[in-house]
């Protein structure tokens, strides 16, 4: 998964997102529309893939407190893979600015990987770029840690032109204070009713007319989710 190796160039990609939270009916009205609309993720195909995440915070939770208290700038730093079996891992520093993202991706090995989990960041500066560097001097100045484990299930369509992507992700679930990225057995528990879907639509400049019609007929009304607020707030919720 990722479609790039080990050591290669920082991967940068700036654009909108708008996030909605759909139910059963739409989503499969959606999927048959999106197919006809869009191409599958070259990755994923039609029958769509696994992404499991581990986020990181600060030991004030300064990201969470910025996404709860829906601050103009908010960050997120995680380390994504999309197969216990993976060889490479996705370290990823995404950043929003009044509605614009900008992610950016490191592809970095298994076992750096496994020493960020064990908050050894270090190993990050092998990599020779701005954003690790960057990442090095955040996270050890202002003491990250590994906060919280999810996993969903993700069908995904892209569009050539006008860096246009569509995500459905249902099924989110969460692991308890277990930061293992690469288990093959792990005790997840539901973040979210499973009829439920997480709609994020990504593009720059504008939307395409024909995706805009489609999404006329669903309804968007249901305030938007955060993964990684939602596995944030259950476990506060879970152990206080």
């Amino acid at each position: 998964m990722g479609g790039k190796s080990e050591g290669e160039q920082t991967l940068s990609v700036s654009r909108k997102e708008v996030k909605y939270l759909l139910s059963l009916p739409d989503r499969l009205y959606l999927l048959d529309a999106l197919d006809r609309l869009l191409t599958p993720d070259a990755y994923g195909g039609y029958n769509g893939y696994t992404v499991r995440s581990v986020y990181f915070d600060s030991m004030t939770n300064e990201d969470y407190e910025d996404k709860k208290n829906h601050a103009d700038e908010k960050k997120r730093i995680r380390v994504r893979v999309y197969h216990p079996d993976d060889k490479v891992a996705k370290f990823e520093l995404k950043r929003k600015s009044f509605g614009r993202e900008l992610k950016e991706s490191i592809v970095i090995s298994r076992e750096d990987a496994i020493q960020v989990l064990h908050r050894n960041y270090e190993v990050l500066l092998k990599y020779h770029n701005p954003i690790s560097q960057y990442a090095y001097d955040l996270m050890t100045t202002r003491l990250y840690r590994p906060v919280s484990l999810i996993e969903y299930d993700r069908r995904a369509y892209t569009h050539e032109n006008f860096n246009t992507r569509v995500t459905m992700d249902n099924n989110l679930r969460f692991c308890e204070f277990n930061y293992d990225l690469f288990a093959r057995h792990l005790n997840f528990k539901s973040a979210m009713p499973k009829e439920q879907t997480i709609l994020e639509i990504k593009y720059d400049r504008f939307l395409f007319k024909q995706i805009q019609d489609v999404l006329s007929k669903c309804d968007l009304s249901k305030k938007p989710p955060s993964k990684f607020g939602t596995s944030r707030q259950i476990l506060k919720e879970y152990y206080t």
